[in-house]
């Protein structure tokens, strides 16, 4: 997919078609939602800078996000994701020499973000940092201690895409400490979700901490059903569902938009207490019986 291209509407429009048939065909149910909200975003925001900026920055960083998973193969010209990512740090950062589509589309979605006056920088310094993060521990299985893990995950997820978030929908993105309990909540979905994946990837989203605590071991880690493991998948889920509480107190003092205070609900807290609630039910006895 990926070649020397100029930034000109046809190339844009090919590269955002070629990403999007990637994505619907590598896990369809769960990008097509995403799709349908970002394209419905367009109609409610009337803003079609910020709409097209939304939709192009996802599949930029949806497309890099999968090369530092290894979900695809390093373009040629590149040792392995490593240098891949640390080469989009660089562009992102410099923006001299673009020398594939995703460079393209870094200038597009710049270019996009000043005709609505904002700056996604530091946002995107942030979010390729973790993706570097990622890239390196690929296939390793190496555990990390639950501050560095946290850490990566605050850029990610918070200070990365929340704060970012807040800027697309005219908020003040300095809100984002605010939404950070449902950034966590929604980061231990992702995890919980995506086990069987991410362990088969090498990835290891349970802290060193937890690793001890729930005596899981290279065995057991590689079956979501051993106790040890199911263990663990209570506690993140009990856990996550006081985050999403946390997150409904802190809306109450939140200065935040209609349109975010409609949509971080849709597209993230829904369906994460939905999937917590789901993973009580089958393994928590107690919650099972407050259920009935």
């Amino acid at each position: 997919m990926l070649s020397p291209v100029t930034n000109d509407k046809n190339s844009i429009n090919r590269i955002r078609r070629n990403v999007f048939e990637y994505l619907v065909e590598r896990n369809g149910k769960k990008y097509k939602s995403f799709l349908r909200y970002m394209r419905l975003f367009k109609y409610l925001s009337f803003s079609p800078n910020r709409g097209n900026f939304l939709e192009l920055y996802y599949v930029l960083m949806r497309y890099l996000d999968d090369i530092a998973d290894g979900d695809l193969p390093v373009p040629e010209g590149y040792r392995d994701n490593v240098e891949y990512i640390e080469s989009k740090i660089h562009f992102s950062t410099h923006q001299d020499n673009p020398v594939d589509d995703m460079d393209h589309l870094f200038l597009h979605c710049f270019h996009l973000a000043e005709r609505f006056n904002e700056d996604f920088h530091e946002e995107t310094r942030d979010i390729l940092n973790s993706l570097l993060f990622d890239a390196k521990r690929n296939a390793t299985g190496k555990v990390f201690p639950k501050e560095e893990l946290m850490e990566h995950f605050h850029l990610m997820d918070i200070r990365g895409t929340i704060r970012a978030t807040l800027k697309i929908f005219k908020d003040d993105p300095s809100n984002y400490l605010l939404l950070e309990p449902l950034g966590m909540a929604t980061r231990f979905h992702y995890d919980l979700e995506d086990f069987e994946s991410d362990i088969a990837a090498g990835y290891v989203n349970i802290t060193l901490e937890d690793i001890l605590e729930f005596e899981i071991d290279v065995n057991t880690l590689k079956d979501r059903d051993s106790p040890n493991v199911y263990r663990w998948f209570i506690k993140q889920s009990l856990s996550g569902l006081e985050l999403l509480n946390q997150h409904k107190a802190n809306l109450r003092s939140a200065r935040l938009s209609l349109l975010a205070r409609a949509s971080f609900p849709l597209v993230y807290a829904n369906p994460a207490e939905k999937y917590f609630k789901k993973v009580l039910s089958k393994y928590h006895h107690d919650f099972r019986a407050e259920s009935v």
